[in-house]
């Protein structure tokens, strides 16, 4: 389990590190070129108006509305793959627990 959790660290850090080099990258890039004013591409977060936020992540548009009407798909993938390794670990515990039953 040690090397489970060195190994999801390290994911995390490195997805981290992708994402700030692409915002840093394209920084210097809009630098360079001179172009003012540009949304930005990886990650891109405005307030609109009373609330309202307009969030881009890849240059795909995420969120236009408030947060009740967002679609967030990580959270419902997050939420799916829990269950299926509690659900998983249930029935693992079950079928060893089987053999130890009078």
């Amino acid at each position: 389990m040690n090397v489970t959790v060195k190994l999801t660290g390290l994911l995390v850090v490195l997805l981290i590190g992708v994402v700030l080099g692409l915002q840093t990258a394209e920084r210097g890039i809009s630098k360079v070129s001179g172009v003012p004013e540009e949304k930005a591409q990886t990650f891109y977060i405005k307030k609109v108006d009373q609330g309202q936020m307009e969030i881009a992540v890849m240059g795909k548009q995420v969120q236009t509305a408030g947060p009740e009407k967002m679609v967030n798909y990580v959270s419902r993938v997050g939420l799916t793959l829990g269950d299926s390794i509690k659900n998983g670990a249930q029935m693992f515990v079950d079928w060893v627990g089987s053999f130890f039953e009078p």
